[in-house]
């Protein structure tokens, strides 16, 4: 493997800024990875990863081990522990730049709205989507998943009333564009104005603004 083999996702929807970016690089020169599990021998501290080990600890209680240097589970998974040794001023510092979001990026909406998109129609997912609250991401998101019916199978006219018709694999089709903070803006508001006359999901809204449009085509035609 080489440094150029690592290229970056044309999906990844996260951008950052150039203040965050400066402030990550302070951290990465100071600190080193702390995205993982760090743990601080001079004072016997975790210094990151207080989350990923309680949620170790919650799935498989004292099934856990360490093993070289690494978490391991029953199943074989590690999870390597970074070991420092620090003065506690220095783990403290540390600990909240592990945390900070003003080092992390922000999602662009735009794109985060593609990529969801294209886990609607995956195969495979199962409930990985809902279980991660993926959809959570962005505000209105849950609307750009299918109804899904009891057997997991996207539904046609879902509703609560659970009469909805199976749909086949043809009934589902997925697209992405680029658009601009401005354009996107404009898009999801007209999304809200078409969903508040009752269309229930963003593809019914976005097939009731084309049908208008078509419409006024026609009229001016």
């Amino acid at each position: 493997m080489k440094l150029s083999d690592l290229k970056p996702a044309p999906y990844n929807p996260r951008t950052i800024s150039a203040e965050a970016l400066s402030a990550l690089q302070t951290s990465l020169g100071e600190f080193g990875d702390l995205s993982g599990v760090t743990w601080n021998k001079a004072t016997g501290h975790l210094v990151a990863g207080h989350q990923r080990l309680e949620a170790l600890k919650k799935k498989h209680g004292n099934k856990l081990a360490i093993k070289d240097g690494a978490i391991v589970t029953p199943a074989g998974e590690t999870f390597p522990v970074r070991v420092v040794d620090w003065p506690e001023a220095k783990e403290k510092a540390a600990n909240l730049a592990a945390n900070s979001p003003f080092l992390a990026g922000s999602f662009d909406s735009g794109g985060l709205a593609a990529v969801l998109a294209d886990l609607n129609v995956a195969d495979g997912l199962g409930s990985l989507v809902g279980d991660l609250r993926l959809a959570e991401l962005l505000p209105s998101a849950g609307d750009l998943f299918a109804v899904l019916g009891g057997d997991g199978t996207p539904v046609v006219g879902g509703n609560d009333n659970g009469d909805a018709v199976p749909a086949g694999d043809s009934e589902w089709i997925t697209f992405s564009t680029p658009l601009t903070a401005a354009q996107h803006q404009i898009v999801i508001r007209a999304i809200r104005v078409a969903k508040e006359r009752d269309s229930a999901k963003v593809p019914d809204a976005l097939c009731a603004m084309a049908e208008s449009f078509l419409k006024e085509d026609e009229q001016h035609g």
